[in-house]
């Protein structure tokens, strides 16, 4: 319904039967967009993508700030949290996918998928993984392409099952998910705060 409100506002014809033919397309097209909008307002200040002081020119700029993004993929940095009691490795536990997920699945608007009983739950593995993929994608290109981010969903979706089979894993990371949704639910505030574990891209650390 916005994008035919979008069409009348600009004056363009809208073909009889548009909307039912092109529902899902549409509506994949506006929750893909909503989710790169809740990537965006995080990926620069959780991740600390902001060029250094000693850079002078546009173009030192932007080698800089894709250094630090090419390291964030080269390493864990963008994937794991802090370690547990254990002094073990916390897999898709980095507060920046608990702050985009919250924030995209969680905020109060009708759009949210909150109001669907198995988010109130906890927050499901695909979903999750969707906004991973988003994410490592979204950092190493401005213009973020589509057949890149599913290969990258998939890709994540065999390591997330990695993760769930392993006996101290994998009852840690649903764990978590409770609690996320929980967060979630009771409303959660976002909080920057940067953590540094090296890894490798898509390995999970199964330690």
């Amino acid at each position: 319904m916005e994008v035919i409100a979008h069409f009348e506002v600009q004056g363009w014809e809208v073909e009889a039967g548009y909307y039912p033919t092109h529902k899902l397309d549409m509506c994949r097209l506006t929750f893909h967009n909503d989710l790169k909008k809740a990537v965006m307002k995080s990926l620069c200040a959780d991740y600390e993508l902001y060029p250094p002081s000693t850079t002078k020119t546009e173009e030192e700029h932007i080698a800089a700030v894709k250094k630090k993004a090419n390291d964030l993929l080269s390493t864990g940095k963008y994937l794991c949290g802090e370690p547990d009691n254990q002094g073990r490795e916390s897999n898709f536990a980095h507060h920046t996918l608990k702050n985009i997920t919250l924030a995209f699945y969680y905020a109060n608007t009708s759009k949210c998928l909150h109001q669907f009983p198995e988010f109130q739950e906890y927050v499901p593995y695909k979903a999750l993984v969707l906004v991973t993929a988003m994410k490592i994608w979204y950092r190493q290109i401005a213009q973020v392409n589509l057949q890149d981010v599913e290969e990258g969903y998939i890709t994540l979706n065999e390591v997330i099952s990695n993760v769930l089979n392993h006996p101290h894993h994998g009852l840690k990371l649903n764990t978590m998910l409770v609690d996320w949704a929980q967060m979630g639910m009771m409303g959660y505030i976002t909080k920057h705060k940067p953590t540094e574990h090296m890894r490798n891209e898509f390995a999970p650390v199964l330690d």
